[in-house]
């Protein structure tokens, strides 16, 4: 965040462990020496009576306001309490800390004090249990809107993916690396420079740390494809992007890094030579029986428009048809699009499209209802929750999903399986779960279906807008 001002060694040498407790003074450090923040932000009533707008979402613990004031640009993250497990954290790894704050701050001056561009400290502060960090706004943009942008270098993404490697390899253990963290401003030489921010849940490693954990690896790459998810990027180019991160963090294996992950992007599995074909044909019984299911949960009404995303290989399509809906067709993967348009060999043929779920390219209330089914369970819960979130959005009226219920002989079989090394692929979450996320976007349950529950795993359920 802002121009990149050394912050001297002074701010190298400050104890930033305050005593918890409710007498404890308020804490207020400014660091560097430009008299225009010293004035601005002598203390935190000042700091905290400019005025200033959202930088981030905001969750439970922590916020991040922007202040502007004269053309510059601040940033200043609040912790509301610091848990007790991050205490004990920050207590036993370096660089050492009592709260959030301090630990953002002393990972930053340990980043610059090395060479690598991090936002410029401000100021650091206490207030009872919060705690306060200012720092000065990092120049460029963030690596996600690079990546996002029409005909984007790809040679970008790999020196990012080395930036990120190395930062690991050399003991800057940071697990929430990810594409909207990583800033790039371009070089005079036309190589790009990175920087770093959000560092709290960052720690550096004491010595020659050696190759990085496999666990961390493992984070850092679900953080990246969280992220990654709503820009263009195709499955090979992140294959490459996460084996080039791995070979840069001190592993030759990028296998025994990256078995353990699920698929990175679910619908790209089907573009192989085949996959759709052999989709499209399978067990007729099992679509007959979830048929059975979908018409005792199903709230459609006769000349309503559906969209069914992701429809596979159109599986319910005549279902739909033959309840006197308009059909329209999405999905991530566009083997299965032709597939669908093969297996449907209709005079009209339904209107679709390639999109992925967690970014819908329609209006909201562009439709009356989305069915989502045998999708969920592919998701871990960031991206179920963006997946219902986005079908919300564009239902009017209805939104029908399936899940995979936890207590059930089947998720059972695969927790066995995960404990003994397999990859999870499969997610399950319980109705409760699923009823809490669509009544956040204002719909209530209507009606529940069940195959076998509780040996069978699949569930179905419908949520009308209330």
């Amino acid at each position: 965040m802002g121009r990149d001002a050394g912050c001297g060694k002074r701010a190298l040498s400050v104890d930033v462990r305050p005593r918890y407790g409710p007498s404890v003074p308020d804490v207020w450090q400014l660091f560097g020496d430009d008299p225009e923040e010293r004035e601005r932000f002598a203390s935190l009533a000042t700091t905290l009576a400019h005025e200033s707008s959202p930088a981030g979402p905001k969750n439970r613990l922590r916020s991040v306001a922007r202040i502007s004031v004269g053309g510059r640009t601040w940033f200043l993250k609040t912790f509301t309490r610091t848990q007790w497990k991050n205490r004990l954290r920050f207590l036993v790894t370096a660089p050492r800390a009592s709260d959030d704050a301090g630990r953002e701050l002393a990972v930053t001056q340990a980043l610059r004090a090395a060479g690598i561009p991090a936002p410029r400290p401000v100021a650091y502060g206490r207030r009872g249990a919060e705690a306060f960090y200012l720092c000065a706004e990092l120049p460029g943009d963030p690596l996600a809107n690079w990546l996002a942008q029409p005909g984007r270098d790809p040679d970008l993404a790999r020196a990012a993916a080395r930036f990120c490697g190395d930062l690991l390899r050399r003991g800057f253990l940071l697990p929430d690396l990810a594409p909207d963290h990583i800033f790039v401003t371009p070089g005079a030489s036309g190589s790009p420079r990175f920087a770093v921010l959000d560092l709290h849940n960052g720690r550096v490693a004491a010595g020659n740390p050696g190759p990085v954990d496999h666990r961390l690896l493992r984070r850092v790459l679900r953080r990246f494809a969280r992220a990654a998810r709503s820009t263009p990027a195709a499955s090979p180019r992140a294959l490459r992007f996460a084996i080039e991160l791995i070979r840069a963090a001190g592993h030759r294996d990028a296998r025994s890094v990256l078995a353990p992950l699920p698929p990175l992007w679910t619908a790209t599995r089907y573009e192989a030579t085949g996959k759709s074909a052999a989709y499209s044909g399978r067990n007729p019984r099992r679509a007959e029986r979830e048929g059975r299911l979908l018409a005792r949960v199903w709230p459609g009404q006769a000349s309503e428009t559906v969209l069914d995303l992701p429809c596979g290989a159109a599986r319910l399509l005549p279902w739909l048809r033959t309840r006197g809906h308009e059909v329209l067709l999405g999905d991530g993967a566009f083997a299965m699009l032709q597939q669908a348009r093969r297996d449907r060999t209709e005079d009209v043929p339904p209107p679709a499209m390639q999109a992925d779920a967690l970014a819908l390219p329609l209006h909201d209330r562009a439709v009356a209802g989305v069915v989502q089914f045998r999708f969920l369970h592919h998701l871990p819960n960031e991206a179920a929750r963006r997946a219902i979130a986005e079908a919300c959005r564009v239902a009017d009226r209805f939104v029908v999903v399936s899940f995979f219920h936890p207590c059930s002989f089947h998720h059972l079989q695969r927790r066995v399986s995960a404990l003994l090394g397999r990859p999870q692929t499969r997610f399950a979450r319980t109705l409760g779960n699923v009823t809490r996320e669509f009544e956040r976007h204002g719909f209530r349950r209507h009606a529940v279906a069940a195959d076998r529950p509780y040996a069978r795993d699949l569930w179905l359920a419908s949520y009308v807008r209330a």
